[in-house]
C-alpha cells in the first residue's frame, strides 16, 4: 500500500508527461541542466526523441533554451535547464513542538521557508499558522501565487491502516491523532495536498540535493523531537507497509541505549544546567560547548553505531546520514563520534559496513522533501 495520503490533482494548465518526457525533466533536476545532445546519451532516447520533448517543454515554458556549446562530433548543442517560475509547490513540516513552510520551485530551489516553534500543537492553532506563514512567505518571495500547483507536508508519526490512512503522531500532536491529515492541511491552505512521514519526506531531500547526489544506497536518521527516518535503495526510497519503513525509533527502543533524539539532547542541557526553554527554542542557540551536549553526542554516537552497523548487513547501505533538526555542528560532531562495531573478518577481511555522515541538506529537509511530493507527481520520476 502506498504511504501518501493524496487529495492531490495538477492543475488544468500542467501537461500530462510521458515517462520519457519526466526522465528528461528529472534529469535536468538533479544536474541543474544538461545540453540537449547528452540527454539523449544519458537517457537512453533517440536524439529525435529528445528534440521533440525539449521542443513542446520550451514551447510550454517549462525549461529554459540557453547559448549552444560544443555538442557530439563538434556540433553545437543548445543547453537545457528547468524554468524555475514555471511552477510552485509548498512544503509543511509538522513536527512535535515546531511548524513550517517551505517554498520550493520547479528546479528544486528553496524560495521561502521559516519555521516557528508552538507550545500549542493543536489543530487549530497549527491551521492558523500555516495560513499566516503561507501568505507571508509568498509575498516575501515575490512569487505568482496562481503557479503553485498543491502542496506536500512531512508529519511526524507513523500511519496506520485505514481508508483514508491517518497518522498515530507523538504525544504533543495528539491532537491530530484520527484525523485526516491531508484534508485538512489541505483545507487550510487552499491547495490540493500530499503527506508523508517527516522522516520519509526528509529522505527524498537528502536523496535529492543531499548525500544522494552521490550515494544511491544510504540510510538517513532523522532527529527531531523522536527519532525516526529513511532508507534509499538504488536511488528509490523504500516505503514498506503503510509507509513506514525506516522507523528507527522502534529498532533503538528494542536495542537499548539512549534515545538519539532532540528530546534527550534537551533534558541533557537541561540537566547541566540550561535555561528553562522548549526544544525549538534550544535548537536556535545550542552549540558543542553548551554543556550536555558532549555528553549526549557520546551516548547517542553509541545507538547510531549499533543501527549503522544493522543498515550495513540487512541493506547493504553505503552511508548512514545525520540529519533532521539537529545543528549543523552537532550532527557533524556525533557523526565523528559514532563508531561501528567490529565484524568477527573472513580470509582477513571485514564486512563493508556504511560510513556515517551529517546531512548536505541546507535548511528544512522535511519541508523541502515535502514540497518535493507534488512536484514530483506532476512533472518528474517518482522517487519513492
Amino acid at each position: 500500500m502506498p504511504s501518501p495520503v493524496s487529495s492531490f490533482r495538477a492543475p488544468d494548465w500542467v501537461p500530462s508527461i510521458s515517462s520519457g518526457g519526466r526522465a528528461v525533466l528529472d534529469h535536468l533536476l538533479r544536474t541543474g541542466g544538461a545540453s540537449q545532445a547528452s540527454l539523449s546519451q544519458v537517457l537512453d532516447l533517440s536524439q529525435p526523441s529528445v528534440a521533440r520533448l525539449i521542443g513542446t517543454f520550451h514551447a510550454a515554458g517549462i525549461v529554459v533554451l540557453g547559448e549552444r556549446s560544443p555538442g557530439v562530433r563538434g556540433h553545437p548543442s543548445v543547453q537545457v535547464t528547468l524554468a524555475p517560475d514555471y511552477a510552485f509547490a509548498i512544503g509543511v513540516t509538522l513536527v512535535g513542538d515546531a511548524v513550517g513552510v517551505t517554498i520550493l520551485d520547479l528546479a528544486g530551489k528553496v524560495r521561502g521557508a521559516r519555521t516557528i516553534g508552538l507550545s500549542d500543537m493543536a489543530p487549530v492553532s497549527v491551521l492558523e499558522a500555516l495560513r499566516t506563514l503561507k501568505t507571508a512567505l509568498i509575498a516575501e518571495a515575490g512569487i505568482d501565487p496562481t503557479r503553485i500547483i498543491g502542496a506536500g507536508a512531512g508529519v511526524s508519526g507513523f500511519l496506520v491502516p485505514g481508508e483514508p490512512s491517518r497518522f498515530n503522531p507523538p504525544v504533543q500532536l495528539a491532537g491530530w491523532a484520527g484525523l485526516d491529515v491531508a484534508e485538512a492541511l489541505g483545507a487550510a491552505l487552499a491547495l490540493p495536498m500530499l503527506s508523508e512521514n517527516d522522516g520519509t519526506a526528509a529522505t527524498v531531500a537528502e536523496g535529492l540535493v543531499g548525500v544522494g547526489r552521490t550515494c544511491r544506497n544510504f540510510g538517513y536518521c532523522h532527529l527531531t523531537n523522536g527519532f525516526g527516518g529513511g532508507v534509499t535503495v538504488d536511488g528509490r526510497v523504500v516505503q514498506g507497509r503503510l509507509g513506514n519503513a525506516g522507523d528507527f525509533g522502534g529498532v533503538l527502543w528494542l536495542l537499548g541505549g539512549l534515545y538519539p533524539s532532540l528530546d534527550t539532547l534537551h533534558a541533557s542541557v537541561r540537566a547541566a544546567g540550561g535555561p528553562d526553554e522548549g526544544v525549538e527554542a534550544m535548537v536556535r542557540r545550542v552549540c558543542l560547548d553548551t554543556p550536555g551536549v558532549a555528553q549526549w553526542v557520546r551516548e547517542a554516537g553509541k545507538s547510531i553505531g549499533r543501527l549503522a552497523f544493522l543498515l550495513g548487513h540487512m541493506v547493504a547501505s553505503e552511508k548512514v546520514v545525520i540529519g533532521g533538526r539537529l545543528p549543523a555542528p552537532i550532527a557533524a560532531a556525533l557523526a565523528r563520534e559514532t563508531i561501528l562495531p567490529a565484524t568477527p573478518t573472513r580470509n582477513d577481511m571485514p564486512f563493508p559496513l556504511p560510513a556515517v555522515v551529517p546531512t548536505e541538506v541546507h535548511g528544512d529537509a522535511v519541508g523541502i522533501g515535502a514540497a518535493m511530493l507534488p512536484l514530483r507527481k506532476a512533472f518528474f520520476l517518482e522517487q519513492t
